[in-house]
Order: structure tokens, then C-alpha cells, then sequence
């Protein structure tokens, strides 16, 4: 949704390229990095197979001309068009203000279209929400092409409603800039719309901006053929696809959910497993050098994790030596807090690992995010993410589960082993940028 900053008197707006794959969602994006004029766009990140189908999302930020002294950011975000990848359209497609569908005009393609409109109806139906609700145009891309459906018969199709809709061509340019200024009308329409009465007018529209939106976006000069300021990265596709996203999510790999050979336990013998809860360490035997973190962890006062300038305690220290420890992984400031992660989880404090791990995964995101436009990029649940090369499934089960905790949920063992392996992925990963 919407974000607001009223101290730098500030809008940022999320608007979604849906669509069905080979579309012209990417294509779009390009054209409008490529044209619009320097000051009011961002750098554009794009995350593509090494065949240029898009993998993961394509991101453009882009700054609008001030609307009655405040500053309007757009995120422009594409979703992956094959249904291999409908996690990720899932994550991408949260928290959208406005969705802008990009139908493919070619007869041939028909089928495509009307799959990935059903698509998005149903992506928005889990997120409670009906596409009705949400701010809508439709792009009937390709129109440089022969052998096109009408646009009338793609409305009839498409676009019940009959919300707004343009011929558009990527490759050209035809429409794509009007298309631009449109939806974010619809979108400043709907947040206006949300505002109490006492907040007089609202903003208005773009009609004040002399010539309109898209003229004062576009730059006149011949576009670039390789901007600059494009960064495109080329990642191999996962091995195993989800096509759908499960309701209960979990952190594993898709390949999970059958017991490992020679864990069942024997007839008319159930094997539970250890759910969260406070014991004393010294009860389990745990080695010497182990129980002052996990004592520290098991007392009700449990403090946050604090990183430390001058390296990690003498806890931390010996917490690497009695066996298997992921420590020397992190930087030194951050080595405590993976060393109590290990020591809640000896100490069967999952629920407090848990939270360990998702203050180590958001710093993380924070460093990483700089990667997708600096200071500018928002922390967006798609967006770094992706950008890190994670799966969305596995980053999804990990929020699952860190809500879970947080909620006083029942928090077992392998939960908690899962999410700091995913913690250990999310750290290789940056590590490898």
C-alpha cells in the first residue's frame, strides 16, 4: 500500500506489470527507462534467465513532478509471466496499488492472456483482496505486429469493467507513457479517496503539470541503446518449479513433506515433536562453554541482541569451539548474535531464536537493498529478496513462521533449524554480491 513520509512531505506508490510471459512487461519497462528524462528516473534492476526471460521481477523507480508541494514516487515492478515462477508474482504483486495488465494483442495468444488474468484474480484472492478494488488499466501491448485481436474483442475478453484501456507497442513506444500517466491518476484517485474530508481537496490531478504527465516525463533526446544505469543480472533458473503457493507455507525446499527413511517410529508409537518452552540448560548436559549464553537466553528478561565494535564475547568465542557452529560466517560485530541463536536453539528456546533470526535477515535486507537504488529503494517484501537470488517460497515460510512466534504459536525445533538455515542462505547470498 501507499507510503506516506510527512516529514519529506513524501508519496511512494507501487504499481504491478502483470501479465502473461513474453508479453512486453520487461520491454516496457526498458522503453520508459530509456526515455524518460534523467532526473525523474531511478536505475532499473532487472533479474532475467540467461535467455532474457524474466526470473524473478524488474524494478524502476521513477520520481513524478511535485503535486501541490509534495514529492510522488512511483515503483514500477514486473512479475515473471511463466506460471514456473508464481511464488514470486505472489510476493511481487503484495501490497500493489495499482496494476497495470499487459495483454499480449496476438491472436495466438489469446489463451495466455485469459490464463493470467485468472491468475491475478486468484493471486489477489488470497491477499483478501478482488481485483474490482484495486486501480486497473490494460496495455493491449504488441500493436506493431500482424495477425492482432481487435481491441474491442481484447475488452470483451479481458476487461469486463471497462476500465480504462490503450493500444500500446514496447517496442515503439505507442502508448506506453499514457498508460503511465493513467494508472497513476487512478492511483492518486484512490488514495485521495481514503483521505478524511477534513483533508480538504487532496492533491489534484496532473493537469496542472503543463502538457501533461507524460510529456514531462519523456525526454526529447534519442534514448540510449544500453543506458547506463540498467542493472541486469542473469541467474539460472531454480531446479524444482511452484506453481502454486500452499496455505501453509513452510521454509524447506519444495522436495520436503515426506519423512525421512528411518524416522517413523514404530507401530502405535507417535513421535512429537519438541515444541517451544524453558528449561534449564544444565538439565541437558550441555557443555560448560555453552551455558552462560544459553542461561542468558532462558531468564524471562531476555534482552535484544546487540552488535559489538570490538569483536564477540568471550561466549561467543567458546561457542565455536565444543563442535558444529556457523559463527566465523559473519562479521564480527555480528557473531554474538548468531552465538545466541545456536544457544536458544540448545536451549530449546525456539520462539526467541526465531526472533534473532529475523533481525539478522532484516539487516541483511537493509545492506542489500542499496543494491536496487540506494537511499531510495524502498524495503519492499519483494524487492530485496529477490534481488538476493532467494526463492520466495522458502522466504515466505520464513515470515510465516517469525509471525507464528510472535504470536505465541506452537515453535518446534525444526522450525527453528529451517529458519536459521535460512538465515545461513540469506548471509552467503549477500556475501556473494
Amino acid at each position: 500500500m501507499a507510503s506516506v513520509n510527512p516529514l519529506s512531505r513524501e508519496l511512494v506508490f507501487k504499481i504491478v506489470y502483470y501479465g502473461p510471459g513474453l508479453g512486453g512487461k520487461t520491454t516496457t519497462l526498458e522503453y520508459l527507462h530509456a526515455t524518460a528524462k534523467p532526473e525523474y528516473r531511478g536505475k532499473l534492476v532487472s533479474l532475467a534467465t540467461p535467455v532474457d526471460r524474466t526470473l524473478y521481477f524488474d524494478f524502476l523507480p521513477v520520481r513524478l513532478p511535485q503535486l501541490r508541494g509534495m514529492n510522488v514516487r512511483l515503483q514500477l515492478f514486473t512479475v515473471p509471466g511463466q506460471v514456473y515462477f508464481n511464488a514470486t508474482r505472489k510476493l511481487v504483486l503484495t501490497g500493489a496499488d495499482g496494476i497495470v495488465f499487459v495483454s499480449d494483442s496476438q491472436a495466438v495468444r489469446a489463451d495466455a492472456n485469459l490464463e493470467s488474468m485468472e491468475n491475478l484474480r486468484e493471486n489477489l484472492a488470497e491477499q483478501g483482496r478482488a481485483l474490482e478494488q484495486v486501480p486497473l488499466i490494460f496495455q493491449h501491448n504488441k500493436r506493431d505486429l500482424p495477425d492482432l485481436l481487435p481491441l474491442s474483442e481484447l475488452d470483451a475478453m479481458l476487461n469486463p469493467s471497462r476500465v480504462f484501456s490503450l493500444a500500446t507497442s514496447a517496442k515503439t513506444g505507442l502508448g506506453l507513457y499514457e498508460g503511465l500517466e493513467e494508472i497513476s491518476a487512478a492511483v492518486l484517485r484512490a488514495f485521495e479517496s481514503r483521505l478524511p474530508d477534513a483533508m480538504g481537496s487532496g492533491l489534484g490531478g496532473f493537469d496542472a503539470i503543463e502538457g501533461g504527465l507524460a510529456t514531462a516525463l519523456r525526454d526529447a533526446s534519442p534514448p540510449p541503446s544500453a543506458p547506463l544505469d540498467a542493472v541486469i543480472s542473469r541467474l539460472a533458473p531454480p531446479s524444482k518449479p511452484w506453481s502454486t503457493m500452499p496455505p501453509n507455507s513452510t521454509i524447506g525446499d519444495p522436495s520436503e513433506g515426506a519423512a525421512a527413511p528411518g524416522t517413523a517410529g514404530a507401530p502405535g508409537v507417535e513421535i512429537a515433536p519438541r515444541s517451544a518452552g524453558v528449561r534449564d540448560p544444565a538439565s541437558r548436559g550441555l557443555p560448560a562453554s555453552l551455558r552462560p549464553a544459553a542461561r542468558r537466553l532462558a531468564t524471562p528478561a531476555d534482552a535484544p541482541a546487540t552488535a559489538r565494535a570490538d569483536g564477540p564475547s568471550a561466549a561467543t568465542r567458546h561457542l565455536a569451539q565444543p563442535g558444529l557452529s556457523f559463527v566465523a560466517l559473519w562479521p564480527t560485530a555480528e557473531r554474538e548474535a548468531i552465538a545466541e541463536i545456536e544457544a536458544a536453539i540448545a536451549a530449546e528456546r525456539y520462539a526467541v531464536a526465531l526472533e534473532r533470526c529475523e533481525a539478522l535477515v532484516s539487516g541483511i535486507f537493509d545492506k542489500a537493498a542499496e543494491l536496487a537504488g540506494s537511499s531510495e529503494t524502498a524495503r519492499d517484501p519483494a524487492t530485496v529478496p529477490a534481488l538476493l537470488g532467494l526463492d520466495g517460497r522458502r522466504y515466505l515460510g520464513f515470515r510465516a513462521a517469525v509471525r507464528r512466534a510472535r504470536t505465541g504459536g506452537e515453535i518446534t525445533e525444526r522450525d527453528a533449524l529451517k529458519a536459521f538455515a535460512f538465515v545461513i542462505e540469506t548471509r552467503l547470498a549477500e556475501s556473494a554480491i
